[in-house]
């Protein structure tokens, strides 16, 4: 096989070029048509100095890949309907997939290339065999600088130029050894423009502040000052001053300065946060807020931002999933199961990475309800290694009406009829409040007798201290935990109890 395009390059004239020395309106202008009759070089090298030295755009290009790049991928399976026979044959094709993509040592890199279509306009990953032999698997997606490509219009086909010319004539390619992603509209067509509009407004900016920066001054002579020499040497004396200068001046002489208002408006500010906001819009799919400066108290605007660029992530994972599936799934799968359907394909998409804490709410209000979550399917939603521990019950719901101080120890039991196994419970119940939670109910006691904020804010913190104090115990015998829960409960009762007492 012949060099890779990826390492023939005879641009070294090229880099020595700046394309944005002297740039304005018209050469942007000239590139864009440039780019539309398919000479790339030019307008790609552009777009290179342009991401590097436009601040906006730089940014979106930060935070875009990096909502990329915390998407991970998968061989998924298409639906087979239950035929037995078709998802035994989905899974050889997830597993020739699978192999096939973990043998590519830079697939990070590569997905990360294609997605700088978005701001380029189109990115071509070159196909690398094993031992440069096409009929071995590929092991490197390796990028080819876009100023080397060209074409005849925008709806030629694909053309190597070596030499980054400024031609839409250059070598024939076999697009099957390429992974290529187009994009009608990419943002640095609107990034560029505005780069060089900015240019022009920052130009005539520094202009105004050198004129306007030092407010005027001006020097009023004496009343006596008749003698054209003295007036000579007073100006003389005034210029000294007026220039940074420190001296003296005749008695009766003053300096007038002129003030803010009559330097008039600066416009430059708002000219330049114009084109800062085109960039932004074109960069967010109108999301203008995304780059606002309001985000570093409190998580409201910052999780905000960064839900928003999740969500460009997310769609454009899906755009180059697609890519990925047409260009290098099916073929590959062509050539491993001739004439068959293609069962199973790449995705790039969020790791399913479920909240553990979240997880174990919903287990215990499941049972709570009287239903339980599969402890083999918990064990694997939580990443914990979970297993059963027998629990003494704490059976038998009591109901108690609060006296003015103390919580009432004379409870009235539902349904007496099951008193064999309640008996039990509320002997564990009863000896786990006399050993073990006397200072907690202490605590309840004082939260409930509150006479002011201050005072129940201070039983609330003694309450949480004791809580935390039996945690290890609570953890070491399960049937406490039972019992707390119990002791709460019917406190929570009381007070509801009470309260609708004094209503």
């Amino acid at each position: 096989m012949s060099t890779p395009l990826s390492l023939r390059r005879a641009n070294k004239w090229r880099a020595a070029l700046n394309p944005l020395r002297g740039f304005a309106i018209q050469r942007a202008v000239g590139l864009l048509e440039e780019g539309e009759r398919g000479a790339y070089a030019g307008l790609m090298w552009a777009y290179r100095f342009l991401e590097k030295r436009q601040a906006t755009l730089r940014g979106l290009k930060r935070l875009r890949g990096a909502a990329l790049g915390k998407l991970d991928w998968d061989i998924k399976l298409v639906d087979t309907g239950g035929d037995a026979a078709a998802a035994a044959e989905a899974q050889a094709h997830a597993q020739a997939l699978r192999s096939a993509y973990d043998r590519i040592e830079n697939i990070r890199q590569a997905v990360r290339f294609l997605a700088l279509a978005e701001f380029r306009g189109f990115a071509h990953l070159e196909k690398r065999y094993e031992g440069d032999n096409p009929a071995l698997p590929v092991v490197r997606l390796d990028p080819v600088d876009q100023w080397h490509w060209c074409r005849d219009t925008y709806l030629g086909p694909w053309q190597y130029n070596a030499r980054a010319a400024a031609t839409t004539r250059g070598e024939a390619v076999e697009l099957s050894h390429f992974i290529v992603r187009e994009v009608e509209d990419p943002i640095n067509e609107i990034a560029l423009l505005a780069f060089a509009a900015e240019g022009l407004g920052k130009k005539d900016w520094a202009g105004f502040v050198e004129v306007f920066g030092i407010p005027p001054l001006f020097g009023e002579l004496p009343p006596d000052m008749g003698d054209d020499k003295k007036a000579a040497l007073f100006q003389e004396m005034m210029e000294a001053v007026i220039g940074d200068m420190r001296g003296t001046i005749p008695s009766g002489a003053k300096i007038h300065t002129v003030g803010e208002g009559a330097r008039g408006v600066n416009p430059f500010r708002d000219f330049l946060e114009y084109f800062k906001e085109e960039i932004v819009l074109a960069g967010t799919s109108g999301k203008l807020t995304m780059l606002s400066s309001p985000t570093g108290i409190g998580s409201g605007p910052t999780d905000a931002h960064q839900d928003a660029f999740d969500d460009l992530a997310q769609a454009e994972a899906g755009e180059i999933s697609e890519i990925f599936q047409e260009q290098f799934d099916k073929p590959l799968l062509a050539q491993l199961f001739t004439g068959r359907r293609v069962l199973a394909y790449f995705e790039l998409a969020a790791e399913d990475k479920a909240d553990i804490g979240q997880v174990l709410d919903h287990a215990l209000k499941a049972s709570q309800a009287g239903m339980r979550i599969d402890l083999a399917q918990l064990s694997e939603k939580t990443g914990y290694k979970l297993t059963a521990t027998p629990v003494a019950p704490v059976q038998g719901a009591v109901i108690g009406v609060a006296g003015p101080g103390t919580l009432n120890t004379e409870r009235r039991t539902v349904n007496r009829a099951q008193s064999g196994s309640r008996a039990t419970g509320l002997a564990t119940l009863d000896a786990a409040r006399r050993q073990v939670f006397a200072p907690l109910l202490a605590q309840l006691d004082e939260i409930r007798t509150a006479k002011d904020p201050a005072a129940y804010a201070d039983a609330l913190e003694d309450f949480r201290a004791e809580v935390t104090r039996l945690t290890p115990r609570l953890v070491g015998d399960p049937s406490l935990g039972s019992a707390l829960e119990a002791i709460l409960g019917e406190a929570a009762a009381e007070g509801a109890v009470a309260t609708l007492s004094r209503k």
